[in-house]
């Protein structure tokens, strides 16, 4: 072992590359023959992972073959055993060689690739040798790409080129050089210092694109001054600061509307026009230049012309001379009138403030969307500065190509469109998910493409507003039509405007129909002035509530209760009326009504018709006892029955008015054949006188036996032949009042036979006389001796029970008719 070289030795080549793995060494040494494989193999893997650590073969005997094939491999060092008489000493020799070439090429490298310059190497027959990373880079090419081949293959371009020539000659000469090229593969300016060598060429280049750049822009800048000063409407001045004496050209004079001959070479001249407001800033602009401060004195001040008038003048110069001690000798400058500058510049303020103001986003874009002018308002929605957000990318442009179909605000840069406006959600850095409406409007200046103009709106309270009074009025709505209750808006002035759905249909009106009517069109109770005067008389959300009568389209009526409210609607006043049909209220008012006059009827009655039986009983009563005839006796008992039939006609009538709930199909031929049949007997009308000598109550017979009666027969005759809806129990009654009223009243035959929309039961007795005909119905009227003037009032009930009509009129015989109309029919 040799102290010069730390060894670690390792048993094959598998354990060789995980040592290598896992630290780094300076030299690999091998034996050709090895138990897995050979040495060259061993070689490759080490390349192929490790690069160019430095790698020794050693060998039994020297072998061409051996030799050519490690040679190829990329072998630092071959060693063959056999070649040397201390074959050790020169394998340590060759290890110390090939590390010392490694760390050498090592440090080149390094410092190469440190190097802020660009290198590459070339040898004599122009293949390249090395590049730093700074020349892959600048060439944009890959270094392996490139090292081992001819420079003439590698970049085609140069054939022919001024940079052809100059590596050429430097190569022949051998004398340095350097040489500024343009580069089209690259489109950059390159400055190359080349350096031949006997093994070559070597070639530093940097690029000085922006260099060069500059160069340009000063010699276009110079000669834009020149010709500025020479052709400009400027005033040029060169100051004397040792004398104060100042040089003013005549365009500085006629700038001021001055006789070039009026103006004294000093600098009175120019100190004294200055406004007083500018004049410690400018002499403080001026002070700061003269101490280094600046590179260049310039202020915008104020001059007075030959007219009084203040001129803007923008000032601008610099020292030219100083002495040895720095203090500045002499400055030139030039005077440039700006006043209709400073003029646009205060209209543009005036405008940018406006913009400011404005409670909306104003900005300019430029072709990718980025923010190049903004206002105030949108750097606030931003949370920035408008100097802070210019420059970033806009969210509400991403945003829009998020959510539209292809790419709109490409199209409107390349002209594809014109505008784009819409509504996007967008996540602001003070809230998420804001609503904002936006229009977009390509920009054009002198015919270019400037950027994209952008309003903006957070329009996040309005919508959601706008969304709430939309699910608002929608609710509105569906109680609005869905209310069963008839809903109309009117005018001050009685014009219907509208109406719902439930208003409509019970007045058989159509929508556009209906708003053509004015209140008083439908209400036949409404008198205008007294409309007016309710109307006015209301304060808004005031409900006034009435009764009245509505008219529909076919100019039936109903009655209705209706509440308006005064209401205002987008600052004017409309009348809300709610109506609501009360027929049924009404009908039961009137019930209520008939049944409390049928109420006091029946007190009436009972008090009276009970009285008149009950003196017959007492008369009677009275009678038997003072003659002790048992005949009084039946006459008390037949007062006793009258009492009784009246009681019980009473109980049917108050019982018969109640509405009928159920009825059933009914055959009248068959009810009123059977009943006719099986029911209805002769009536019995008594006859009888008094005696004369004992004075009896009313309706009581004196002639000292009982009344005799005699039978009365009555012949039904039924030619109904139509089925109807009724209650039968209370049909049976009707019909079996009817035929005893006839058999009453001295009728032998009555007809029961169909009328289109009814029927009638119509006798042959003495009829009833045309002033009495409205009388008959009314509880206990009759003339008939024996009736309790109860059985017509009680076929009435039961009539309107039914929602029957019932007429009387004369029968074809004289008698009485009774008509029933109004009858459903199965």
């Amino acid at each position: 072992r040799d102290d010069r070289f730390a060894v670690t030795a390792v048993a094959g080549p598998d354990e060789a590359l995980h040592a290598l793995d896992c630290e780094p060494f300076e030299c690999v040494v091998s034996r050709y023959d090895l138990s897995e494989g050979h040495g060259v193999d061993l070689l490759d893997a080490v390349r192929d992972r490790h690069g160019d650590v430095p790698f020794v073969l050693l060998v039994e005997d020297g072998s061409a073959t051996v030799a050519s094939e490690a040679v190829s491999a990329g072998v630092d060092e071959y060693v063959p055993k056999g070649g040397f008489s201390d074959p050790f000493e020169t394998l340590a020799s060759r290890i110390d060689d090939a590390v010392s070439r490694a760390r050498t090429e090592q440090r080149l490298a390094d410092h190469l690739d440190r190097m802020t310059d660009a290198f590459c190497g070339l040898d004599d027959d122009w293949r390249l040798t090395y590049l730093n990373d700074h020349a892959t880079d600048l060439l944009d090419r890959d270094a392996e790409e490139l090292l081992g081949r001819r420079i003439w293959d590698c970049f085609r371009g140069l054939d022919g080129t001024a940079l052809e020539s100059e590596l050429r000659s430097a190569m022949v000469t051998g004398e340095p050089t350097t040489v500024e090229y343009h580069a089209d593969l690259i489109d950059a300016d390159l400055e190359i210092d080349l350096y031949p060598s006997v093994t070559g060429l070597s070639a530093y280049f940097r690029d000085i694109t922006e260099r060069k750049e500059r160069e340009r822009e000063l010699r276009e800048l110079s000669d834009r001054l020149r010709l500025a000063v020479e052709g400009a409407d400027v005033g040029v001045w060169d100051w004397d600061l040792r004398t104060d004496e100042v040089r003013f050209d005549d365009r500085w004079a006629e700038m001021l509307d001055h006789d070039p001959s009026e103006i004294t070479f000093d600098l009175s001249e120019w100190e004294d026009r200055v406004h007083p407001d500018d004049l410690d800033s400018v002499w403080a602009a001026l002070e700061a230049h003269f101490d280094g401060e600046t590179e260049y004195y310039q202020f915008d001040h104020r001059l007075r012309s030959n007219h009084g008038d203040w001129l803007w003048i923008r000032d601008r110069g610099r020292v030219v001379e100083r002495d040895d001690d720095g203090e500045p000798v002499r400055a030139v400058g030039i005077h440039l009138d700006v006043t209709e500058e400073k003029a646009r510049e205060r209209a543009l303020e005036r405008y940018r403030r406006l913009i400011d103001e404005l409670p909306e986003g104003v900005c300019e874009y430029d072709a990718d969307g980025r923010f190049t002018v903004v206002n105030d308002y949108v750097a606030s929605t931003h949370g920035v500065s408008p100097v802070e957000l210019t420059g970033r990318p806009s969210p509400l442009v991403d945003r829009i190509r998020e959510t539209a179909d292809g790419d709109p605000f490409t199209e409107l840069v390349e002209g594809a469109r014109e505008t784009l406006s819409g509504t996007v959600e967008l996540d602001l850095p003070d809230r998420s998910g804001a609503i904002v409406d936006f229009e977009l409007q390509r920009l054009l200046i002198d015919g270019e493409f400037d950027g994209v103009l952008g309003i903006s709106r957070d329009v996040t309270d309005e919508r959601r507003r706008q969304r709430r009074l939309e699910r608002t009025s929608a609710r509105l709505e569906a109680l609005y039509e869905g209310s069963p209750d008839m809903i109309d808006i009117h005018d001050e002035a009685g014009q219907i405007v509208d109406a719902n759905r439930a208003m409509l249909a019970e007045l058989s009106y159509g929508r556009e129909d209906i708003v053509e009517l004015a209140v008083w069109d439908i209400d036949e109770q409404m008198d205008r002035t007294e409309a007016f005067d309710v109307w006015d008389g209301l304060e808004t959300g005031e409900t006034v509530r009435l009764e009245t009568t509505f008219r529909r389209a076919d100019g039936t009526s109903l009655p209705v209760e209706v509440h308006v409210r005064r209401i205002d609607v987008q600052g004017e006043s409309r009348f809300l009326a709610s109506s609501r049909d009360i027929s049924d209220r009404k009908a039961y008012e009137r019930r209520i009504e008939r049944e409390n006059e049928r109420l006091n009827e029946f007190a009436s009655i009972v008090s009276h018709d009970l009285r008149n039986p009950l003196n017959v009983l007492s008369g009677y009563l009275h009678l038997a006892m003072e003659t002790g005839n048992d005949d009084y006796y039946e006459r008390c008992e037949r007062a006793l029955d009258e009492m009784e039939r009246l009681i019980e006609d009473v109980l049917t009538l108050a019982r018969q008015g109640d509405a009928v709930d159920d009825v059933e199909a009914i055959d009248l031929r068959e009810l009123a054949t059977r009943y006719a049949e099986d029911e209805f007997s002769p009536v019995d009308v008594p006859d009888g006188s008094t005696d004369g000598d004992v004075a009896l109550p009313d309706g009581v017979s004196t002639d000292g036996e009982p009344d005799a009666g005699s039978g009365v027969s009555i012949d039904v005759a039924v030619e109904a032949d139509q089925a109807l809806f009724a209650d039968a129990g209370r049909l049976k009654r009707l019909l079996g009042n009817l035929l005893r009223n006839a058999a009453e009243h001295g009728g032998s035959r009555v007809v029961i036979d169909d009328l289109p929309d009814g029927f009638y039961v119509a006798d042959d007795g003495p009829g009833i006389p045309d002033d009495r005909l409205d009388a008959v119905f009314e509880s206990g009227y009759s003339t008939s001796e024996t009736g309790t003037g109860f059985g017509l009032a009680i076929v009435e009930s039961i009539a309107e029970a039914h929602g029957w009509e019932v007429t009387l009129t004369a029968s074809e015989s004289g008698g009485a008719r009774f008509e029933f109309t109004g009858v459903d029919r199965p």
